[in-house]
């Protein structure tokens, strides 16, 4: 069993940064980074 949210995120670690929600609709997606 894995799980990518199994683990907290260091803030040094963060790759985006947002308010707290949903993605912005303006920010690329996961498949359009490549990730």
């Amino acid at each position: 069993y894995a799980s990518i949210n199994d683990l907290p995120i260091e803030e040094g670690e963060r790759k985006f940064f947002w308010p707290l929600g949903r993605r912005p609709d303006e920010h690329a997606g996961l498949t359009d980074l490549n990730l």
